[in-house]
């Protein structure tokens, strides 16, 4: 499960998309894998296999124009130095596939598509928060928690509230 996650292998791209617990049903995140990665080869002529991983933020910890948020927020690995117009294309091919599955209106989606190298400096310094003694253990339940949920819900989804961080 943990190699499928590492970009630095051939033809896979990650796609992290952090939501509203319970906004999504069984049934949606498997349609919102299937169609983030179709809509991502389609759009950017690539064989590349996605990997999306989900966070669920629990309800009433996150706010947005100081209400309850139904904001998604979609960050999509590509190919370093993507050309902008590629990009542009790629971006509202995701957003248009995004918002047809899970119903979201235009502003409840912020979507990145976001260079190799920068996800890979963004995924390292989220663990650069982590206490250097505590990182083994937070990698293990992080790696736990991944395979439990595949097995147990269907997709591959980390926590918000990480205990032991």
């Amino acid at each position: 499960m943990a190699r499928s996650l590492r970009s630095k292998e051939a033809g896979i791209r990650r796609i992290l998309c952090t939501i509203q617990q319970g906004s999504l049903t069984s049934s949606q995140f498997r349609a919102a894998e299937r169609a983030l990665g179709e809509s991502y080869r389609e759009s950017l002529g690539t064989d590349d296999r996605t990997v999306v991983v989900w966070c669920e933020i629990p309800k009433g910890q996150s706010y947005t124009e100081n209400k309850p948020s139904t904001m998604s927020w979609v960050l999509a690995e590509t190919e370093d130095g993507l050309d902008p117009t590629r990009r542009e294309h790629a971006m509202r091919a995701l957003s248009q596939a995004w918002n047809s599955i899970t119903g979201a209106g235009p502003n409840d989606l912020m979507l990145a598509l976001v260079d190799s190298a920068l996800f890979s400096r963004y995924l390292d310094l989220n663990r650069a928060r982590i206490r250097p003694a505590a990182r083994p253990v937070f990698l293990l339940r992080t790696l736990t928690h991944l395979v439990a949920s595949r097995l147990t819900r269907g997709h591959l989804a980390i926590a918000a509230n990480h205990p032991g961080s």
